[in-house]
C-alpha cells in the first residue's frame, strides 16, 4: 500500500510531486548503485526478497522502520540520506538561513543606529542654536 504523503513545497522533489516512498525508493536505488550492488545482492544482505526490494525502490510500498535502519547500515548512509537530505545539504541550508538572519539583523541595527545618530545630531544642533541665540543670565554683559 502506497502512502500519498506529499513533501513540503520548498524541496526539490516537490516540484515533481514525488511521494515520500518514491523519494525513499529512488535514494535506495541511487546508493545501492553507488555501492555497485545489484538488487539481488542488497536483498540478500537485508534478508528480504528481491521483489520486496524492487517494490520499495519503485515507491509502491514503504519500508518498515527496522528495514530503513538495516538499509542505511548496509549502504553506509544515514536514514536522512535515504529520505533525500544529506548532512552537507542540511549544513548548507542552515548556513544560508543563518547568514540571511544575520544580514537582516545587521541591517536593522544599521537602520536604528542611523536613526539614533540623526536624533543626536538634531539635539546637538538645537543646543548650538539655543546657545547662539540666547544670553545666559550669568553673562556679564547681559541686560537685566
Amino acid at each position: 500500500m502506497s502512502e500519498e504523503i506529499q513533501l513540503p513545497k520548498n524541496t526539490e522533489s516537490a516540484k515533481t510531486k514525488e511521494t515520500i516512498p518514491q523519494l525513499f525508493g529512488k535514494n535506495v536505488r541511487k546508493y545501492r548503485t553507488l555501492k555497485k550492488l545489484t538488487q539481488e545482492q542488497l536483498s540478500e544482505k537485508l534478508s528480504i526478497s528481491q521483489k520486496h526490494l524492487s517494490i520499495i525502490e519503485t515507491g509502491a510500498q514503504f519500508a518498515s522502520a527496522s528495514l530503513i535502519q538495516r538499509i542505511s547500515e548496509v549502504l553506509e548512509v544515514s536514514p536522512g540520506d535515504l529520505f533525500g537530505g544529506s548532512q552537507d545539504d542540511l549544513k548548507k541550508e542552515i548556513s544560508k538561513s543563518r547568514d540571511m538572519i544575520m544580514t537582516m539583523f545587521l541591517n536593522e541595527i544599521r537602520h536604528k543606529s542611523a536613526g539614533i545618530e540623526s536624533l543626536l545630531n538634531e539635539i546637538k544642533n538645537s543646543i548650538q542654536k539655543n546657545n547662539n541665540h540666547s544670553q545666559s543670565p550669568f553673562d556679564i554683559d547681559s541686560e537685566w
